[in-house]
Parts: C-alpha cells; sequence; structure tokens
C-alpha cells in the first residue's frame, strides 16, 4: 500500500503538525489563563514546603559535605553503620542553622526593634516641635487649602481616620496570625524535607539519572549531567559566597560605624548586609534608606556614611567579593547590571539575587555552543582573532 506522506515531506509534515497543535494548545491556554493562573497558584501553595526544603538543603549542602567527610575520615577503621557519618553530619548543620536564627532572634531583633522606635519618637518629637512650618509648606505647596481652626479640624479627622484603620487592622489580626502560622508550617515541613534530602541525595541523584538515560540518548544524558553539575557549583558558589561576603560587610560596617560613633550602628549594618545580597545595586540600595535614617538625626552622621559606603562598596567588589566568589560568574559589569535589571524586573528581588548565576550559566551555554561551531569550522576561538575580521581573519587563522 501506498503511503499517504512521501517519505521526504514526512520530516516537515510532523513539524508542522507539532507547530499547529502548538498554536492551539497557547491559544486555549490564553483563553483560560485566568484558570489557568488560579490553578498554578494552588499547585504552588501546595508545593511551596518542598521548595523551601529543597532551598534549606541546598544552602546547608556543602557544611554536610564537608562534615560527611570529615566523619569518615575518622570512622575509616572502625566500620561503623554507612549512614552514621551523613546522620551527624546533617544534625551538625541544622544546629549551625538554628543556632544562626536563635541567635540573630534573640540578639538582633530585640535591638532593631529599640532603633526602630527610637527613630519613630524622634520624628514624632520632629513634627510636634515643627507643625507650624510643616503647615505652612503644606499652603506654600497646595497639599492644604485651609489654615486655623479648620486645620486644626482636618489633623483630627487624619488622626481619626488613623485609628479607624487600627481597629480594623485588630479586626484582621486573626487572618495575619492565619498567614503567620501557615508560613511557619511551611518553613519546619521544609525543613523536614530538607533533612531526608540532605540524607538520601546519592539515592536521588542516581534515580534522576535513571530516568534521564531512560528517555534521552546517552550522549544527550552526559550533556545534561555535566551542565547539572556545572549550574550547582556556579549557584552554590555564587549564592553561599555572597551570603558571606555579606555578613563581613554587615560586620565591617557595624564595627566601623561604632569606632566613628555614628547613630543607629545595628539598625544599618543589617539593612547594608541584607541588601548587599544583591549584586553591583546592593550597597546603593542599603545606602538610600541608611542616609534618609541619619539625615533626621545628625546631617553631618549621614555625609560621612555616604562617604563610608562609596569606600566600603570600593573594598567590597575590588577585593572582599573577588576574594570570596572566586570566578564562579565570570561576566563583565555590563552583562552583571543587565541580569539585575531583567531579573529584577521579571521577579522582584529573588530575580535581582538569582539573575546573575542565571544569567552565568546561559552565557557559559551560548560561549560552549559558540565555540564548538567554530572547531567544527576550524576557525579561531578566541575573540581577539575577530577584532578586525573579516578582512585578516585568514590571516591570524595562519599564524
Amino acid at each position: 500500500m501506498k503511503p499517504l506522506i512521501p517519505e521526504d515531506l514526512r520530516g516537515r509534515t510532523r513539524s508542522m503538525i507539532v507547530v499547529v497543535c502548538t498554536g492551539i494548545a497557547l491559544a486555549i491556554a490564553l483563553l483560560h489563563l485566568k484558570n489557568i493562573l488560579t490553578v498554578a497558584g494552588d499547585v504552588l501553595d501546595t508545593v511551596m514546603p518542598f521548595f523551601i526544603g529543597f532551598a534549606i538543603a541546598f544552602l546547608l549542602l556543602p557544611i554536610v559535605n564537608r562534615m560527611d567527610r570529615l566523619f569518615n575520615l575518622a570512622f575509616s577503621r572502625k566500620k561503623p553503620h554507612p549512614k552514621l557519618s551523613r546522620i551527624l553530619a546533617t544534625l551538625i548543620a541544622y544546629i549551625v542553622l538554628l543556632t544562626l536564627l536563635t541567635g540573630f532572634f534573640a540578639i538582633l531583633v530585640p535591638q532593631l526593634i529599640t532603633s526602630i522606635k527610637s527613630i519613630l519618637q524622634y520624628v514624632a518629637n520632629f513634627v510636634s516641635m515643627n507643625s507650624e512650618t510643616i503647615n505652612q509648606l503644606l499652603l506654600k505647596y497646595e497639599f492644604l487649602s485651609i489654615e486655623g481652626e479648620q486645620l486644626v479640624i482636618a489633623w483630627e479627622n487624619v488622626v481619626s481616620q488613623l485609628m479607624n484603620y487600627t481597629s480594623v487592622l485588630l479586626n484582621n489580626l486573626m487572618a495575619i496570625s492565619s498567614g503567620i502560622y501557615t508560613m511557619v508550617l511551611q518553613l519546619f515541613v521544609g525543613m523536614i524535607a530538607a533533612f531526608y534530602l540532605l540524607m538520601e541525595k546519592e539515592r536521588f541523584c542516581a534515580q534522576i539519572k535513571k530516568v534521564c538515560y531512560a528517555v534521552f540518548k546517552p550522549a544527550t544524558c552526559e550533556r545534561l549531567i555535566y551542565w547539572t553539575r556545572r549550574a550547582n557549583k556556579i549557584f552554590a558558589g555564587f549564592i553561599t559566597g555572597k551570603i558571606l561576603d555579606s555578613l563581613i560587610i554587615g560586620i565591617i560596617c557595624y564595627i566601623c560605624m561604632l569606632l566613628f560613633h555614628i547613630e543607629y550602628p545595628l539598625l544599618i549594618s543589617v539593612i547594608v548586609g541584607i541588601t548587599n545580597v544583591i549584586p553591583f545595586f546592593g550597597p546603593f540600595i542599603g545606602a538610600v534608606p541608611s542616609v534618609l535614617i541619619l539625615l533626621l538625626v545628625n546631617p553631618w552622621s549621614a555625609l560621612w556614611f555616604g562617604v563610608f559606603i562609596l569606600i566600603l562598596q570600593q573594598l567590597d567588589g575590588n577585593l572582599i567579593g573577588p576574594f570570596i566568589l572566586g570566578d564562579y560568574v565570570g561576566l563583565s559589569p555590563f552583562w552583571i547590571m543587565l541580569s539585575i535589571l531583567i531579573g529584577g524586573g521579571l521577579f522582584g528581588f529573588t530575580g535581582m539575587l538569582l539573575g546573575v548565576p542565571v544569567f552565568a550559566l546561559a552565557y557559559a551555554i551560548v560561549r560552549t555552543i559558540i565555540n564548538n561551531r567554530l572547531k567544527e569550522r576550524r576557525l579561531p576561538v578566541s575573540s581577539k582573532f575577530y577584532d578586525g575580521a573579516p578582512e585578516n581573519l585568514q590571516e591570524e587563522k595562519k599564524k
């Protein structure tokens, strides 16, 4: 029987069928986009504890690996239970994590609350002492069009509205408590999931490789495994290194603010340390609210702090950061800025943090593909050979 589709047209026909089916699927998805997003949100909320567990396991993995090797060396002659060293290593990693969290909430949080209360009290006193000047400025720039007794009545109405909002907030306290309970529950389940991930990481990796070899060709699986390991190296090195770098910057900022007697050293150091996690723009993002806080208290302190932040940013960008992070990223400042802007615009703070390693991985993949294509065509790989292309490309190739 003669085939319906000739042999030389079957490939093109399959491609056309795939394109048409993909277009139909996209059209259906756009028509039911709201329902799809709702279902996706419900699914994401359900599996969120496992994402949290994966993130915790990813952060604790370097500690577990180092402690596991140490215990294996210590128990090499006694031949203990094969899982004993892994259990001890995982427990030590959890003890380190819980100790850091306990120290943060027990030591830093009360002092941060005290600093914030002090700032709010200072703002309230400032407004009270300069209420007449503030009222005149509001009238001058037409934020208000009333004065005298009517202005007093207006301020009383504002206070009344604030009290109403406070009562609404208290009425919604149960909903807030429910959200906190859900967050704590997700964190607890995530920590349990992270424990099992760390305990059985070799088995999970072997199962994933088994599925990969069952679905794809061996050469494809080898490439996937290689790039997965490369991605793990980039992400693990960048994230853990950036956290350590931010911790060091926060400590340096705190010590220097104490030495120079700048106000609110702990609060500002925490702001600078947290925002420093964001590459390139982090120190400047943290400096803006810090300078505004200091301007309320002492303008000279704000000025000296701004100069100090510029010096600290240069120290971190040229010495501390490269020493800790090494060459995990390998991107020029232009690509780093581009990846941060795109990641932050699409995914917020998470995109600003992970945009750089994601872009670094994509950059490495594209660079490898291009270099392989150039080698296949017997062309030079180094970029310097293409400075004058195409005029002297063949001459440079012969050299």
